[in-house]
Formats: structure tokens, C-alpha cells, sequence
């Protein structure tokens, strides 16, 4: 198991300024988690479900900061970025932070040649978000603002047998006051049942990688480690079945991705519920 960030937040001798923050994020526990972050620290946050709200709440001017989610609904985090860096005056120099539970090397670039500035992983680390915020608040009131990005952290595979990973557990009570985080797990509970039963009944593969991208992250983010593998590993097979050359009749071959699809989306039902009876296990009310 990897070592996650200590608590700490910043250096003692650093203050984080206040300062207006918009969340761009189409998930609404996600948005919870984060605005809940940049109050206790001060900051002023505001929410756009999609990228084309980002650019039209943008194009008013103010913000010190935009958190960008890369997978959304109406327009994704790269065109709104796009977008962003084409608006006159200061609202098309306000720095873009991606927030993506995409971890690769290719999205790290695709980050960075859409104008973002610098990125943080999902599940999101309380202190390397708010310490990635605090760089580019900085970093935004000096001249020759550039890139920063470094290498994306690896997502960290499935114990087996782990249903439930405490680290970010533990990290989420540090993080939000018990009644906060009571109610943000029933919400996860609620939402990811009916994402869950969506999959389960979906067969469109763009619409399938959708719901995989959001349960992937979503499970990631309240620690439910082997819900987040498998949403994983049907995202990308959901993406390779596409890709995966037809049979001599057109079928997709019997082998591979589209095999992965199916029996994926027969396991994550399972998986949910496990999750579901280990926070109640735990001592959580959902």
C-alpha cells in the first residue's frame, strides 16, 4: 500500500490566501468534497456542472482559479480549457488545475497541450490539492505563468480481497466533520446504486465509459478500493472494445475487450454491495 500525503497542508510559516475558486465537476459528491476542502481553508468556491458552464461563468471575470474535471457531460474539461484560453484580458490567463482520476502519461499531455496548468489526481488528497491551489494562486500574481505539471501518480491497484481501502477513510473523517461525511456517504451509497444498475443494464460502450469514468472516480474518492478497480478496468475494456477488430461476419470478437465488458459489468453489482456491507460493517449509517 502507498504512502499517502500527512495531513499537513502547507509549512507552517504559509498562509493560504482567500481567494475566488471555481469547481468545474459533474459529479455532485465530488463537488461537495472539494468546496468543503477550499472553505475550511478559506477560500470562496463556486460550481459549474460541465465545461460549458466553466467558460460561460468564466467569461464574467473574477475567478483567482478553475478546478477542472476532464470527463463531463455538454463539454468536456480539454475543450472548455480551450475555450477559457481563448477569452480576452484576465479571464483567458486564470490559471486551470485539472482534476482526473486519469492517470497516464498520454492525459498528462493532453492536459497541458489544452492550456492547463498543473493537474491533481483523484481521489483527491486533501494537501496536495489545497497545496497545488496555493502554488498557482501565487504563481497567477507573478509574470511568465507556464505549465508545471509532473508526473501523474499511478492509481494504486486493488489489494485482493480489500474492499474498502481505511487510508482514505481515515483521511475523509480528518478531512470532514462526522455529519458532513455521513451524509456525502449516503449520497455516494444512493447515487452509486443507481449508476450500478445502469451499468448493468447499458450496452451502448460510450455511454457504459461514462458511467465506468464516474464510478471510478466517485468510488476512488470515499475509498471503495475494489469498486474503483473494477470501474477502472471496465472503462478502459469499454474503450478497447471499441477499437477491437470485427469477425468475418462483423461481430466483435468472442476474445478479449468485449469479453471483459460483459463479465465486468456482472461483477461491479457484486462489488457495490460488498462495499455498501463493509461501511455498515465499519460503523457508517448508509
Amino acid at each position: 500500500m502507498t504512502e499517502r500525503t500527512p495531513p499537513s497542508l502547507l509549512p507552517t510559516d504559509v498562509q493560504p490566501v482567500p481567494c475566488r475558486i471555481l469547481v468545474v465537476e459533474d459529479s455532485p459528491l465530488n463537488q461537495m468534497l472539494v468546496t468543503a476542502i477550499l472553505a475550511q481553508a478559506g477560500h470562496r468556491a463556486e460550481t459549474a456542472n460541465n465545461g460549458l458552464e466553466a467558460v460561460m461563468a468564466a467569461q464574467a471575470g473574477g475567478y483567482d482559479l478553475i478546478l477542472m474535471d476532464l470527463s463531463m457531460p455538454e463539454m468536456d474539461g480539454l475543450t472548455a480549457t480551450r475555450l477559457l484560453r481563448d477569452l480576452p484580458g484576465p479571464a483567458g490567463r486564470v490559471p486551470v488545475v485539472a482534476m482526473t482520476a486519469d492517470t497516464d502519461e498520454a492525459d498528462r499531455v493532453r492536459c497541458q497541450d489544452a492550456g492547463m496548468n498543473d493537474h491533481v489526481a483523484k481521489p483527491v488528497d486533501r494537501a496536495v490539492l489545497l497545496e497545488t491551489v496555493e502554488k498557482w494562486l501565487r504563481a497567477s500574481s507573478a509574470p511568465g505563468l507556464s505549465a508545471g505539471f509532473g508526473p501523474c501518480a499511478p492509481a494504486v491497484p486493488a489489494a485482493a480481497g480489500e474492499v474498502l481501502d481505511r487510508e482514505v477513510l481515515a483521511q475523509l473523517a480528518q478531512d470532514l466533520e462526522a455529519e458532513l461525511l455521513a451524509d456525502v456517504l449516503r449520497q455516494f451509497v444512493e447515487e452509486t446504486r443507481e449508476r450500478v444498475a445502469r451499468i448493468a443494464g447499458e450496452t451502448d460502450r460510450a455511454v457504459l465509459t461514462r458511467e465506468a469514468h464516474t464510478l471510478k472516480s466517485t468510488a476512488g474518492t470515499f475509498g471503495a478500493r475494489a469498486l474503483c478497480s473494477a470501474a477502472r478496468a471496465l472503462e478502459m475494456a469499454c474503450r478497447a472494445s471499441v477499437a477491437e477488430p470485427k469477425g468475418a461476419r462483423g461481430e466483435e470478437s468472442g476474445d478479449g475487450a468485449a469479453d471483459a465488458v460483459e463479465r465486468l459489468r456482472g461483477e461491479i453489482p457484486q462489488l457495490a454491495g460488498d462495499a455498501i456491507a463493509a461501511y455498515r460493517a465499519a460503523g457508517y449509517p448508509v
